[in-house]
């Protein structure tokens, strides 16, 4: 796999990913400009789903200032996103006006599919509409955030839309682990891998990001990427993901 082709489909795919997210939602916004930088809120409300972001590997700081100003931004937590850990000065300086001080890395990772990972993933579940609650709750519960903030990846819109699943992985009976997989193109994307505390180290955010895999290959995609934090990142490389690079977010303190 050449790592840098690859990142830039992957940026695409992404970015793809949370415009359709987007798109399921009735306070959903998708504006991109032909340089690559894109006004992007989802409907959910996470700060690294809303604001900015560019996928140019030389990003246009005029741009990316001239999106900042939306007003769209200003019902939502926001951030700006742009690939690489060198940033230009400029930028920083667009982030820091608008309150985005604080600055974090954001790896995206990248994997080739083969026809080995079409083979069914046992204790995993597709979501559906009628089914979500378990969803909603697991999923809160491993981002140990509240639950009714997770209601956006729960609603049917989302978990039924084309291109779009959720899983959750059972054990004895029990929600154990979630993931969200996009297909765009001939890649799948991977979200919201998930574990309650529980039961982390255990094997069932493998199990989890696995059946987005599964599927993916089965839909078609033949790459998929996703990204990680720090603590998930040995997970997925023994996985076989690659780190292919770092993203810059800023973010509100």
């Amino acid at each position: 796999m050449n790592l840098a082709n690859a990142a830039d489909a992957a940026s695409h795919g992404w970015l793809d990913s949370l415009r359709r997210l987007g798109g399921t939602q009735p306070t959903g916004f998708f504006e991109q400009t032909a340089a690559g930088t894109a006004v992007i809120v989802t409907g959910v409300p996470f700060a690294s789903l809303n604001g900015i972001a560019s996928i140019s590997r030389t990003p246009c700081v005029d741009e990316i200032s001239e999106l900042s100003d939306s007003p769209r931004l200003r019902e939502v937590p926001w951030t700006i996103k742009v690939r690489g850990d060198a940033v230009d000065p400029e930028v920083v300086a667009v982030a820091d006006d608008h309150g985005l001080a604080k600055r974090e890395s954001m790896p995206l990772m990248l994997r080739g599919l083969t026809p080995d990972d079409a083979a069914g993933v046992p204790g995993v579940q597709r979501v559906t509409g009628t089914g979500s609650i378990p969803y909603q709750r697991t999923l809160a519960a491993g981002f140990e955030g509240p639950e009714p903030l997770f209601a956006v990846f729960a609603d049917a819109a989302v978990l039924e839309a084309p291109g779009m699943s959720g899983y959750v992985v059972e054990a004895d009976g029990v929600p154990v682990a979630t993931a969200f997989g996009v297909i765009t193109g001939d890649m799948v994307g991977v979200f919201n891998v998930a574990v309650p505390p529980a039961f982390r180290r255990k094997g069932y955010g493998r199990q989890a990001t696995a059946a987005v895999l599964a599927d993916g290959y089965r839909a078609g995609a033949r790459t998929a990427f996703l990204h990680s934090s720090e603590a998930g990142m040995p997970l997925y490389e023994q996985m076989g993901f690659q780190l292919a690079e770092n993203w810059s977010v800023f973010a509100a303190i």
